[in-house]
């Protein structure tokens, strides 16, 4: 394979403006070693961290091996649906930016979202043909679930059967209800009769003037295997369709189109045995959906497609078809090493017999497989009996020739030193050098198989000495000047009694998850909806979605007394501690001119911070307003109203002078000119609004004009980057790491999104439906939006493109539909995770939103902001020294399935810190060594 597919040369995977020499430099070796590796090896898993651009490194592959394969046999990249947009994106972006023109221009790619699309596209003529195919997860499991397809096993079903003329006539009738093509019937009301008189070779004659396919509607494989079937089956399920529509008519119908479906499912694999289907690479991109449900470590093929999928591809019809594959995660270890073994087995469903077999064969790759089975086996042996002498350890035991300690990462550099120590300490210094040597073994065998890289903790080039990232713990986010005694936010006042209660029904319940306390540590609201469900339906999808809870007489008589407490509506209402201090951060990040992202668990949660939020920006911009305008907040509105028309008026200075001054910024990338007018009347439309206005423009000046202009582009924000430095980043962004496609998308995106007016009844306009979600729309601002399981999978990509630009939304409060394959750091670098989860790598996965190769952090030489607050002396800060404590051990104890019922958490809680310098020398070294 290293002489048919190596590196080619002629990719450039350094983009200036996108990404540095360096982490190009990084990406282009691990290409070449992938592909080195993949001469003897059946398979690779590529591992970097979330943020290291593993989807470019994977494409440099997939050309690689495209290019040099000369375009007889694509490559086929499999991804999760919520990532396929993305995918097709990065590569699209990667042809014009990555290749010579003369190389891009022979690339062919194209999208497969049903298994029957796929044998369409591998049916191209060689002129024609695709090098890279982008399929979802479930299009190679789910069968040829096509109606073309089910309407030639008709077909083929009544082919030479005689007697039947009765039968075909009813068919006429009821085939666009069978195939759920009425609509067809509309075009041409004999289009049945005419298609089923004729061979499926033929239809796309007869379908073509219709404009109803532009290819051949039945796959040439599927054509060539028809005549050999048994489709008996399918005869009788048609002949069981009433002649006439009687009252059960669509019962036999729906009955028909299941047996019908079911055949079509099994043709799928007569089809692949029948082609000898070979294909030279799998890029199998699931690792983004690496989830904790129920806080057990679930499987890399966690969902049902993608587990179908491996099967599929390990020992269904399509092993043997793929002569190498590359797997894709972002958190290898936090699976089981048992499933990250089997993750590996997948590889045995290669193409063995063939001239590029790998160098290793068959049975080789069975005994290393073993060995490294055994080598992890015994690794986790030793880490999980350290896990467990650690946990026996306690204060006393922090001490050194009887010199106490304070601190475990104090006493763990002076115990490695030597001394006396405690018994138990003795006995955890023994399980960690066992466990090391342990690790040691396995990683040595490990390496073969998996590549990984970390972020670097510190900012790249002139920044080096500034942290990448700056975590504020518990109460730091009340503080503007927070120190690092990791205290949590206190209760006082009326919000103490709930929390009393909480902590009581708690206690009762000791071996049961404390879904209730869970909830109202979230907020009031959360509570509510989950004494209401039961916990149903009251997060999306998440890896901590909690099992019902059996209520009780005891706890029913603590829930119903917590709940009365609580006012319902406006009136009375209680400040929670954290959804205050969580919205009096936002709105303070808001203030200084900075976008932040809000990530909360509970639905309710982050409707309610959506609320609180706009409510305490508005009550903002009325101050600052009042401030500057020397008015009376009642008179902010109206004054600002004022102004922001002004800008639409031709012939305002202030209008001439903004313009002016984006065309300034624009002139300087030709590549925009084509959008200039656009682009334009984005700025103008966004600097109008109140938003900006009380925080960059002089409104306390009696003149605004082109001076006030200058004096609004030169304020900074709190990362040192003036508007002006902004604006001009995101037009650079736009030329120079957008391919031409991409940068239609942003500029399309932030021209549909609505600035809309921050106050009066015509804020319902700026809100589609599924944003609102039964929210009043003059209670939110058109700068603060919530992203969810409810809001459509359009308007989720339309915010998050804009968030990725210096206009509105400022605010983005998200659940866990944003959490994987999404961008929001290239105008961000602050994040509150106001709710925690059990699982460590969801918080990873969160902050890897914002944590990105070309984040705003590197380009302003500023650390990211993750607040983690928790509410003090609860079970919010439970699960925060629980979470911190497993977030070390992730990477030693792989995949530990562990407890969250109260008395574990309790126990969890209690544990010294492991230190961070002892889980990094235990932690797996994977990357690769520099040239």
């Amino acid at each position: 394979m290293n002489m048919l597919y190596p590196f080619r040369n002629e990719i450039d995977l350094h983009v200036e403006g996108r990404i540095s020499a360096e982490d190009a430099a990084r990406q282009e070796r691990t290409a070449k070693e992938i592909l080195q590796r993949l001469v003897d090896q059946p398979g690779v898993i590529l591992a970097d961290e979330v943020g290291m651009g593993k989807t470019f490194v994977a494409l440099a592959v997939a050309v690689s091996v495209a290019l040099n394969n000369r375009g007889r046999h694509p490559v086929v990249v499999m991804t999760p649906p919520a990532l396929q947009e993305k995918w097709c994106a990065d590569f699209a972006l990667f042809c014009e930016k990555c290749l010579p023109t003369s190389l891009s221009q022979r690339i062919r790619w194209d999208v497969a979202d049903r298994a029957v699309e796929f044998l369409r596209l591998i049916d191209d003529p060689p002129e024609r043909r695709n090098s890279v195919i982008f399929m979802t997860h479930g299009a190679m499991s789910r069968g040829l679930n096509d109606p073309w397809v089910m309407l030639a096993l008709i077909r083929q079903s009544l082919y030479r059967k005689r007697g039947i003329a009765g039968l075909r006539r009813a068919l006429y009738r009821s085939l666009g209800s069978l195939l759920q093509m009425k609509w067809l019937e509309k075009r041409d009301p004999d289009i049945w009769q005419r298609l089923l008189q004729t061979g499926p070779d033929t239809w796309l004659k007869i379908l073509e003037p219709l404009e109803v396919v532009d290819d051949d509607p039945v796959p040439e494989a599927v054509v060539k295997v028809l005549p050999n079937l048994d489709t008996q089956e399918v005869f009788q399920a048609v002949q069981q369709i009433p002649l006439r529509r009687s009252i059960n008519y669509d019962s036999y119908v729906v009955a028909a189109r299941h047996v019908i479906k079911e055949a079509a499912r099994s043709l799928w694999e007569e089809c692949l045995a029948k082609t000898r289907l070979r294909l030279p690479l799998l890029i199998l991109d699931e690792a983004h959906h690496l989830k904790n449900a129920d806080t057990r470590l679930a499987s890399l093929f966690r969902s049902p497609d993608a587990l179908a999928d491996a099967d599929q591809i390990s020992r269904g019809p399509l092993a043997g078809v793929f002569e190498r594959m590359l797997f894709l995660t972002a958190t290898p270890f936090q699976l089981g090493h048992h499933e990250l073994c089997s993750v590996i087995d997948r590889f045995d469903g290669i193409r063995w017999k063939c001239a590029r077999a790998p160098g290793m064969n068959r049975q080789e790759f069975t005994l290393k497989r073993q060995q490294l089975r055994e080598a992890l086996d015994a690794a986790q042996e030793a880490a999980v009996t350290l896990d467990h002498a650690w946990g026996r350890l306690c204060t006393e035991d922090l001490q050194v020739d009887g010199v106490p300690f304070g601190d475990s990462h104090q006493w763990w550099r002076a115990a490695r030193q030597g001394g006396e120590l405690t018994p138990a300490a003795d006995d955890v210094m023994r399980c960690y050098a066992r466990t090391k040597e342990r690790m040691a073994a396995a990683e040595g065998l490990l390496r073969k198989w998996v590549i990984r890289h970390l972020k670097p903790r510190s900012l790249p080039g002139d920044n080096a000495k500034v942290c990448r990232r700056q975590r504020l713990v518990g109460r730091a986010i009340l503080e503007d000047h927070p120190g690092t005694d990791q205290r949590g936010i206190p209760v006082e006042g009326r919000a103490l009694l709930p929390f009393l209660l909480a902590a009581r029904a708690t206690s009762h319940h000791p071996e049961s998850r404390p879904v209730f306390a869970e909830g109202l540590a979230s907020s009031f609201e959360a509570f509510l909806h989950t004494r209401a469900t039961g916990g149903k339906d009251s997060t999306d999808e998440d890896d901590d979605a909690a099992p019902q809870l059996e209520v009780d007489d005891e706890l029913r008589w603590y829930l119903d007394r917590l709940e009365s407490l609580i006012p319902k509506g406006e009136s009375g209402r209680i400040d929670h501690p954290k959804v205050a201090a969580t919205v009096r951060r936002a709105a303070d990040i808001w203030r200084h001119g900075e976008k932040v992202v809000v990530f909360c668990h509970y639905v309710a949660t982050g409707r309610v911070l959506r609320q609180l939020i706009s409510h305490a920006i508005r009550a903002e911009i009325l101050r600052l307003g009042s401030a500057k305008l020397n008015v009376p907040e009642d008179q902010v509105a109206a004054e600002l109203d004022a102004i922001g028309k002004r800008f639409f008026d031709q012939d305002s200075p202030l209008r001439r002078a903004c313009d002016e001054a984006s065309i300034g910024l624009i002139s300087r990338f030709p590549a925009l000119e084509n959008r200039r007018q656009d682009l334009v009347e984005i700025i103008r439309r966004n600097v109008r609004t109140p938003s900006l206005l009380v925080r960059f423009f002089p409104l306390d000046r009696h003149k605004l004009d082109a001076d006030a202009v200058r004096v609004a582009l030169e304020t900074e924000d709190l990362s040192g980057l003036t508007l002006k430095e902004t604006l001009n980043q995101f037009l650079a962004f736009l030329v120079h790491r957008c391919g031409e496609e991409e940068r239609n998308r942003y500029i399309d995106a932030v021209k549909r999104i609505q600035t809309g007016t921050h106050f009066g009844v015509d804020a319902a306009a700026e809100y589609a439906d599924d944003e609102l979600q039964n929210t009043r729309p003059d209670q939110l601002l058109p700068n603060v939006r919530l992203v969810n399981g409810a809001t459509r999978s359009e308007t989720r990509q339309r915010l998050m493109l804009t968030f990725n630009t210096p206009f509105y939304p400022e605010v983005l409060i998200a659940s866990s539909v944003m959490a994987e394959g999404v961008d929001l750091h290239l105008n961000c670098r602050y994040m509150i995770h106001h709710d925690l989860c059990w699982n460590p790598s969801t918080l990873e996965q969160r902050s890897g939103r914002i944590d990105r190769i070309g984040a705003k952090a590197e380009y302003a030489g500023r650390p990211i902001q993750l607040y983690l607050p928790f509410i003090a002396e609860t079970q919010d800060e439970k699960m925060y020294r629980v979470v911190m404590d497993r977030e070390r051990w992730f990477n030693v104890v792989m995949g530990e399935d562990y407890k969250v019922d109260v008395r574990t958490a309790e126990k969890l809680a209690e544990r010294i810190p492991f230190p961070a310098e002892a889980a990094n020398e235990l932690s797996f070294k994977l990357d690769l060594t520099q040239p």
